[in-house]
């Protein structure tokens, strides 16, 4: 039961609950298979794409953990953790250089790493050669111009340009060697750093690190995390980092979750205590709702987790699996929609809506509006079994409180009610976590029976159920 509280950092075949494992397998093998060492000494640049907490690092953990140590050592290198230097690629270099070639470089000469040094920094902030400025005052000897000049050339003869830096660090990098092995340099959380950062490090690796053929880099890259760092650095309308991260990144692999894996249904049937059958539905559930992020669900589940046993106690049936979803989804909202979550538990949700036009025509097609507040409003849905309710009141509580048309169409009568289409309703709003919710709990008649009352949608007891939830959340 630890592993359900606690963050698995390595990822193997029994608690691999996404589907992440094969994949670390497969990309492990391809690393250490012999018919690509060529390949991968001209394209020692390695991506692992995937969005912010899909569970990246737990796959490089794995890999970092799983290579042949025969073949590779191994580095690893949390770039979030170490991103307040202010010479972050410089810190990486001296990272990996240290105990393997940091008196190689030592003995090369007493500036290069001086130099090194000053070829990060440039990278991030450009450079900037100060040489003195020539200030002629009206009336100064033309003699002691020219001697001032020649202070100035004699600094700049002396001063080293970039390209002659550069091709010093490389000429005693680009070699060293590692006892017959690769090194692999794992850079995680690159994602979670303030974009100048990003780009910064890129950079550095491409253009530097990655002249030493003896070395393969593997990072974790979230796309959406590059496109706003390079938006933000060079002011550029970027619609994709595809491009960008295409010329660094020749080699690289996508990583997705799979909660169709049985180890997730074991899981759930861990943390619900739902049988097989049950934990199915959830799993249908959260697919529905779209929502599939690894780190996402495993915080969810933990949550759930730890307050079950509390909503057990206040007489709520936990082991009915549409309750659990009701859980579920309750706690999704509380953590990562928190306005629709406070909208949601309102008693009175009514008045959220009470902006809306009720909009009919008559028989010669002429629009009439009518008042939110001054109709009794109805909404029926009728199933191929035979079964109908009006589910108004659910539509209310689960919707959502962002409205972007305020035209409801809808055929009024003379006492005042007013019958709404179902589609018509959900029109009303935006495709979001909400709608997905109310088109995945009216495809089961079942969910809705347990808040139904004499075919009436039971508000009440769905609200009484939320406030439970809410005071332990």
């Amino acid at each position: 039961m630890k592993e359900l509280i606690e963050e698995v950092k390595e990822i193997n075949e029994n608690n691999d609950i996404f589907g992440t494992y094969p994949k670390a397998k497969s990309i492990r093998e391809f690393i250490e298979l012999k018919e690509n060492e060529e390949l991968l000494s001209k394209n020692n640049l390695i991506a692992i794409y995937g969005e912010w907490g899909i569970g990246k690092s737990c796959l490089m953990q794995t890999i970092y953990k799983e290579l042949d140590k025969n073949k590779f050592e191994t580095i690893w290198f949390d770039t979030w953790k170490y991103e307040k230097d202010e010479n972050l690629a410089y810190s990486l270099f001296k990272f990996i250089g240290k105990d393997r070639f940091w008196n190689k470089f030592l003995s090369a000469g007493e500036n290069i790493l001086d130099n090194a040094y000053g070829i990060f920094k440039s990278l991030a902030k450009g450079i900037e050669i100060n040489l003195g400025v020539l200030n002629l005052k009206p009336g100064d000897a033309l003699d002691e111009a020219e001697n001032k000049d020649k202070e100035i050339i004699e600094k700049a003869e002396k001063k080293k340009c970039l390209w002659e830096k550069i091709d010093e660090f490389e000429g005693v990098f680009k070699d060293i060697s590692f006892s017959n092995k690769k090194l692999v340099v794992f850079l995680d959380d690159l994602d979670r750093c303030e974009s100048e950062n990003i780009v910064t490090l890129l950079s550095a690796i491409k253009l530097m690190l990655s002249i030493n053929k003896n070395i393969i880099f593997i990072i974790g890259i979230d796309k959406k995390a590059v496109t706003l760092a390079l938006q933000n650095k060079y002011n550029n309308d970027y619609n994709k980092a595809d491009e960008y991260l295409e010329k660094i990144f020749p080699i690289n692999f996508e990583l997705s979750n799979n909660i169709q894996s049985q180890n997730f249904k074991k899981y759930i049937s861990e943390v619900t205590d739902l049988d097989n059958e049950d934990a199915n539905t959830v799993i249908d559930f959260l697919y529905k709702i779209q929502f599939n992020n690894a780190r996402h669900i495993k915080k969810v589940f933990r949550k759930y987790f730890l307050i079950k046993k509390y909503i057990d106690s206040k007489n709520i049936d936990i082991k009915n699996k549409y309750i659990v979803m009701l859980v579920l989804y309750t706690i999704i909202l509380n953590i990562f929609y928190n306005d629709e979550y406070k909208e949601m538990l309102k008693e009175n949700k009514e008045k959220i809506y009470k902006k809306i036009l009720l909009v009919s025509h008559d028989k010669n097609g002429f629009r009439k509006e009518g008042k939110f507040d001054n109709y009794e409003k109805v909404c029926n849905i009728n199933y191929t079994n035979n079964k109908n309710y009006e589910i108004y009141k659910l539509l209310v509580r689960f919707s959502s409180y962002k409205i972007n048309n305020f035209d409801l169409n809808c055929v009024k009568t003379l006492d005042n009610q007013a019958y709404i289409e179902y589609y018509n309703w959900m029109g009303l709003f935006e495709n979001n976590i909400c709608n997905d919710f109310i088109e995945f709990l009216l495809s089961d008649t079942d969910f809705i029976d347990n808040f139904i009352k004499e075919r009436q949608f039971d508000d009440e007891l769905l609200y009484s159920y939320l406030k439970v939830i809410d005071n332990i959340l």
